[in-house]
């Protein structure tokens, strides 16, 4: 990766930490370009193509009402990157999916956020070089986490570690994790009522149902 410093760039040194960092943000979705001033004083990037960001919105903070979330400082797991085309570093903190890793928990779909925080680094493991605290505001509301099924017709969703589905009948339900794992394989009679998964461990799975005209996937928080 190659940044060029030139003329027009640093008329832009003088610029609101607002034209160094700027992102949009919809259900839970945070879209982050940083640098494309060509003004570094928030965070100097020192040519590295990689910038990992710390994330946290905890409660005792007064950023949401939903409990504490943040990462482990020896563990950012979210990353902006370099792109030419850009002239910027981009990156995304879908909250929708997002492992804190001190936490070690996942917000739930309908969670309200009123505001993140981050800090740029320069190590996935700990830093040697960091930026200031930096809020991200929103408020924003992460998206229910069902994958519709063909045609469009979502039949089904987990809330609290239970399937609520109005499909009926007998179904066969298979939970894996996000490293494709088969967590637990169920034979389900559904008859409206919801049904527990009984999940031992917090995390993100995907879920496949099958029976008698249904064929679904559904993706969850637990």
């Amino acid at each position: 990766m190659k940044k060029i410093y030139s003329l027009v760039l640093a008329a832009f040194a003088g610029a609101a930490l607002s034209a160094q960092l700027t992102y949009t943000v919809s259900n839970g979705v945070y879209k982050l370009t940083y640098g494309k001033s060509g003004d570094w004083s928030f965070y100097d990037p020192q040519s590295n193509p990689t910038i990992y960001v710390h994330v946290w919105s905890a409660q005792s903070d007064g950023d949401n009402n939903q409990g504490n979330f943040d990462d482990a400082w020896s563990n950012s797991n979210t990353t902006m990157t370099w792109n030419d085309t850009e002239g910027a570093y981009l990156g995304t903190i879908d909250l929708n999916t997002k492992l804190f890793t001190n936490s070690n928990n996942t917000m739930s779909q309908g969670t309200i956020v009123q505001r993140i925080g981050i800090v740029f680094k320069n190590q996935q493991n700990g830093a040697t070089v960091q930026s200031a605290d930096r809020d991200l505001e929103g408020p924003t509301t992460l998206t229910t986490l069902a994958v519709s099924e063909v045609g469009s017709k979502t039949k089904s969703q987990v809330a609290a570690g239970k399937l609520f589905t109005s499909a009926k009948g007998n179904l066969d339900v298979t939970v894996y994790d996000f490293g494709g794992r088969v967590i637990k394989t169920l034979k389900v009679n559904a008859n409206g009522n919801p049904v527990d998964l009984n999940l031992s461990q917090k995390g993100m799975y995907l879920m496949t149902i099958s029976g008698n005209n249904i064929s679904e996937s559904v993706k969850f928080a637990y």
